[in-house]
């Protein structure tokens, strides 16, 4: 049977148990690897595996962190181990390559993370002015007559109540995590078309980490008293550094290369992109024809 093995969160390849018996022994493996294979529910280091014990691999020293409770939102839930997972995602990433990713946790995780972000969504609802007249003027600026159209009509709509921008809020706060995991089961299927094997529950697990993470670092910039076109921009350039935290977390967890796993995303969101467009003209040709 075939064993995915990884250090930190660099994947090192996929193994016979006797290649890795050989790497553990001649140096190439080292008893902290993580490794897994199907029908288990989480990588487990190489040292707790009782197969290659035999083999002159040292046990796992008692000092070494057990791979069920490194990461602090599985050791216990409370804002303290909430706050230290996202901490650890920015300055200690390899710990989050032993959590046991269960999916139930990690949605916990996520309601949590929109719940953070609640209060400043609605600080910026009660913050901001008429959003239909922003909106206006930045379309204006763009020129055009088109444009200008558009930026008429906008201005001429009366502005979204206050409290129906709340209760929007308080909505994606109910809905945003499962819409989160919508989007890891699709990772998961990208990931099977490359021939990448982590389990669907570790895949959502760990995408509800990352989104989390999304949610815990923006949040913050709605509180930014620019006017909207300079919140775009200041916001489009923090999404660089937040993505590399997400995707780093992300390849920790699932025991991927950060770089694949982002490599994946695009083809899943480009998969959906293209059938989201694609869909509407073949149906409104197809309709055409008839008529």
């Amino acid at each position: 049977m075939q064993i995915h093995v990884a250090r930190r969160a660099a994947q090192l390849g996929v193994f016979t148990p006797e290649e890795v018996v050989a790497g553990l022994r001649s140096g190439r493996f080292l008893p902290s690897d993580l490794a897994w294979r199907d029908g288990m529910a989480s990588w487990t280091p190489l040292a707790d595996w009782a197969e290659f014990q035999g083999s002159g691999v040292p046990a796992t020293p008692a000092a070494m962190p057990s791979a069920a409770t490194t990461v602090p939102w599985e050791q216990g839930k409370s804002l303290g181990s909430f706050f230290a997972t996202a901490k650890a995602a920015l300055t200690d990433v390899p710990r989050l390559s032993v959590g046991r990713y269960g999916f139930g946790e990690w949605l916990a995780f996520c309601y949590v993370a929109v719940a953070w972000s609640l209060p400043f969504q609605v600080a910026h609802l009660l913050m901001a002015g008429d959003q239909n007249a922003e909106m206006a003027e930045l379309l204006r600026r763009l020129g055009g007559d088109k444009f200008g159209q558009v930026a008429d009509q906008v201005a001429s709509a009366p502005p979204t109540p206050a409290a129906l921008g709340i209760f929007g809020a308080v909505l994606g706060v109910a809905f945003a995590p499962l819409i989160y995991a919508g989007t890891g089961l699709l990772h998961w299927v990208g990931q099977r078309v490359f021939g990448i094997r982590v389990t669907v529950e570790r895949t959502v697990a760990a995408s509800l980490l990352a989104c989390g993470l999304v949610v815990i670092l923006l949040a913050p910039l709605q509180l930014l008293a620019f006017d909207l076109l300079t919140q775009l921009v200041v916001t489009a350039l923090a999404c660089i550094p937040v993505c590399v935290v997400s995707y780093r977390a992300l390849g920790a967890a699932t025991g991927v290369n950060p770089w694949v796993q982002f490599g994946v995303s695009c083809f899943v969101w480009f998969v959906l992109c293209a059938c989201c467009c694609v869909f509407p003209v073949a149906l409104f040709a197809l309709l055409s024809a008839h008529h």
